[in-house]
């Protein structure tokens, strides 16, 4: 409004000026001046430009105040962007306490459950209750983990690992692990592949399952009394990928128009025909768009009231050459049988200040094979590192005072060959590992932890310790003459035995001087048929006198009479190949 008042007023000065300015200006000008004619023309000049520098000062007011308004913006922006990335920051150190805080309990009640299941002198009935106990705090799990997928979404984290997958398998077992649901609620449910589903396909099985596994949970959630159908058709086929479409089809009560695009929403939920809304978190679907949106998909959903519905989605997936992947574990008929010969033996240390998440992982240890001693923090168990012979130590991730991280940079100081393995109920504890804390720890498990998973985990993380010592070694080094290598084996085996009479003799007390020697003696042979824990012993005790404890010097006896032995069973076996 200004600007057009200002372009009027500057036009009608012009007209008015360029009309009266030839009538006032006297012939032979202003006598003001020394120039009387020139100073006439500049006063005609300065009243014709007034009214454009008027216009031209508006205009500079106008760009300084748009400044001072962008400026404003800009800080107003940056305090907000500051603010949002706190308040995230906030949100997710509180949902890595509160799944530390629940992860805890549900470690104790799951590994509880799991350990009655293996008791064979349990009644059937007794057994039936708990497994349902077991399959509730499972689902209690998994609503935690919805709840943590939807805050990587939100924050944009997720991420998709394909892999060589069997989807006729992987949907065999899926539908299988619903039977028992659906026949509570009187339902049946259906299967049907099409025949030219490839053999091997590159899928994210988890994230794919947990599509599926939400649509034909809500399904059956709707259903009573009523069919519950899962598709899969091949739409389109190719030498190099195969586009499908899964459907997931009920006979339910469907849900009314104006539910189907709320319920995509977090935390949403239908309302079932008594007017109440159906059980659950309300994510399941809002989780399984956001993973379908990152396949480049997208679900659809059609339903009518009384007649049931139908939710679908179509992906691209590529074929695969490689072997299918089985993912597939039986969570109702845990395999329980391990072998306890495996870690025999071996002592852990369990550190953690949840008594009854100390005591579970305990449990869970005795039963692989382990002796087991606890402690409820992290100084009380660096203590127990001085008195014990530990193989392995196990830790809770949050401590007061010292965090498993922290503790496991104390433990490598002085023990380095001890195994580490850390337990936490944060997600992306991963993300958070740099590479020397990586380099410090062997393993990290997410709690709650599974008897199956748990065992896998200890036979990879012991399984470089297995070969004490390499024959190999001592044939390469006679260029293959047996005869010769076994000579020299016999010469340190008769060696070693004399090293280990003499180490016995010294064990307590030993001065330095003389532990280095032996050490040193010991590690000689020892490099010569590559018996790499007892070097490592004994290179411990060489580089770090300052720091040896009684428990260093029992590492190398130890090792050393294990190794002993093992070359004396070998001899003996091959006594014929040696005549």
């Amino acid at each position: 409004m200004i600007k057009r008042v200002l372009l009027n007023f500057l036009i009608i000065c012009v007209v008015i000026a360029s009309s009266i300015y030839p009538h006032i200006i006297p012939e032979d000008g202003f006598q003001f001046l020394e120039h009387p004619k020139w100073a006439s023309w500049f006063l005609g000049g300065f009243v014709l430009l007034l009214p454009i520098i008027i216009f031209l000062s508006y205009q500079l007011f106008r760009v300084y105040k748009s400044y001072l308004n962008t400026q404003q913006s800009v800080f107003s922006m940056m305090e907000i962007h500051q603010h949002t990335r706190q308040m995230n920051s906030e949100k997710s150190h509180f949902l890595a306490t509160i799944s530390h805080e629940i992860r805890n309990p549900l470690q104790a009640i799951l590994g509880t459950h799991e350990l009655l299941l293996k008791d064979l002198s349990l009644k059937k009935e007794s057994k039936y209750l708990i497994q349902g106990a077991y399959n509730t705090s499972k689902s209690l799990l998994d609503m935690l983990n919805q709840v943590l997928d939807l805050s990587k979404i939100e924050s944009g984290k997720i991420s998709l690992v394909y892999e060589p997958i069997s989807l006729r398998e992987l949907l065999i077992h899926l539908t299988q692990s619903f039977e028992g649901l659906c026949k509570a609620r009187s339902n049946v449910l259906k299967l049907h592949l099409d025949p030219v589903l490839a053999q091997s396909l590159l899928i994210d099985c988890t994230r794919l399952n947990q599509v599926l596994a939400n649509l034909i949970s809500n399904a059956i959630k709707f259903t009573q009394n009523g069919l519950i159908y899962v598709s899969v058709n091949v739409l389109n086929d190719t030498h190099a990928e195969q586009f499908l479409q899964f459907q997931v089809i009920d006979t339910g009560c469907g849900i009314p128009d104006e539910d189907i695009e709320r319920i995509i929403e977090p935390y949403e939920r239908s309302i079932g025909f008594h007017q109440q809304a159906v059980p659950g978190s309300g994510l399941g679907l809002s989780i399984s768009s956001a993973i379908l949106a990152s396949m480049n998909s997208q679900l659809h959903i059609d339903s009518k009231l009384s007649l049931g519905t139908s939710a679908s989605f179509k992906v691209k997936l590529k074929r695969s050459s490689s072997l299918p992947i089985s993912h597939h574990i039986d969570l109702l008929k845990p395999k329980l049988d391990f072998e306890r010969e495996h870690f025999s033996g071996k002592t852990a240390l369990i550190v953690d200040d949840y008594p009854a998440c100390r005591e579970i992982i305990s449990q869970q240890l005795s039963h692989f094979g382990f002796f087991c001693i606890q402690a409820s923090h992290a100084e009380e168990g660096f203590s127990l590192l001085d008195k014990h012979l530990v193989d392995l130590v196990i830790t809770d991730e949050f401590m007061p005072e010292i965090t498993g991280r922290q503790f496991a940079q104390m433990i490598k100081r002085d023990h380095p060959l001890i195994k580490i393995i850390i337990l936490t109920g944060d997600t992306q504890f991963a993300s958070k590992l740099n590479s020397i804390e990586v380099s410090m720890i062997h393993a990290f498990m997410i709690k709650p932890i599974e008897l199956n998973d748990f065992y896998q985990t200890l036979v990879q993380v012991f399984s470089a310790d297995q070969l004490h010592w390499d024959f190999n070694r001592l044939m390469e080094f006679t260029n293959n003459n047996a005869f010769d290598a076994y000579e020299i084996l016999r010469s340190i085996l008769q060696t070693q035995h004399e090293l280990a009479l003499e180490f016995e003799e010294h064990l307590l007390p030993m001065d330095i001087s003389t532990l280095a020697s032996l050490c040193h003696k010991i590690s000689s042979g020892a490099k010569l048929i590559d018996a790499h824990l007892l070097i490592q012993y004994c290179q411990i005790i060489q580089n770090s006198p300052s720091v040896i404890s009684p428990v260093h010097i029992r590492h190398v006896y130890e090792e050393l009479l294990l190794l002993n032995k093992l070359i004396q069973d070998f001899l003996d076996f091959h006594n014929s190949d040696i005549i």
